[in-house]
């Protein structure tokens, strides 16, 4: 989702140009006729947005049960009717303004979440070819250069990508593909463009990945959520090089290829 704008462009002469930028709106997810959250997001996939940011924040734990009844990116709305709801909506609004994502709960003593035990092992250069894919494959950023993407990947191919002006929402919109497809998580990976959050860590945890790996760096607390449930962190993956900074006995890492 994009908009073009005329703007002014100065490089020694002055001169108009089109230039295109990602789209923001306020989203709002309505659960059982409440108010949720309203995010700010791009209003893309809203469906997948919706599903992965309810299971992500406790408010259900299977898809059973819970249908989208409307997704409305014209008004900006997904509604949302679950059979069992796990935590009460609060009837309030939450913003993600300023780039800052909505948590409902405290990654780092949340009891609900359980260790990761995959005995999965991961070719560390594999991590680093899919990588280089997954930057090439960024349609939105590819055109505007401002939108953060996540994607959902085997060890030898992206199967989910999703681009979003929020980092915690790219996550959310693959939480919610894994949920619609009933896609296993014990041999998948997750890959980020931006910095790994305590949430994005946290998210990534709630549903088995054993493994996060970002073009940028992970944050301490995201290291010590990793490090406590199972979760392999890596950062930096670029150049044909990454930084593993928990579970390092989950990637192969073969010096002589």
């Amino acid at each position: 989702m994009t908009t073009d704008f005329t703007v002014i462009k100065y490089d020694g002469i002055v001169s108009k140009v089109s230039m295109t930028v990602p789209e923001e709106k306020p989203i709002t997810i309505i659960l059982n006729d409440e108010n949720l959250v309203t995010l700010m997001a791009t209003p893309k996939n809203l469906r997948e947005l919706a599903l992965g940011f309810l299971y992500a924040e406790g408010f259900i734990d299977e898809i059973k049960g819970v249908e989208v009844i409307s997704s409305d990116e014209e008004n900006s709305t997904v509604k949302v009717r679950a059979d069992s709801v796990l935590r009460k909506p609060k009837n309030k609004i939450f913003t993600s303004g300023f780039g800052k994502g909505v948590t409902f709960s405290d990654p780092l003593n949340e009891k609900g979440l359980k260790t990761i035990s995959s005995s999965k092992v991961f070719s560390a250069k594999r991590i680093i070819n899919l990588m280089a894919k997954f930057l090439r494959s960024m349609e939105i950023h590819r055109s505007t250069g401002g939108v953060h993407c996540s994607a959902l990947c085997s060890e030898n191919d992206i199967l989910s990508i999703q681009e979003d002006i929020g980092r915690h929402n790219t996550i959310d919109k693959v939480l919610g593909d894994i949920l619609i497809g009933d896609i296993s998580t014990e041999d998948k990976m997750i890959f980020t463009t931006g910095r790994i959050s305590s949430e994005m860590l946290y998210k990534s945890a709630k549903v088995g990945i054993p493994v996060v790996a970002s073009h940028s760096t992970p944050t301490d607390v995201s290291i010590e959520i990793g490090k406590r449930f199972g979760v392999s962190v890596i950062g930096y993956v670029r150049a044909g090089k990454m930084y593993v900074y928990t579970h390092p006995e989950r990637i192969e890492m073969d010096e002589n290829g």
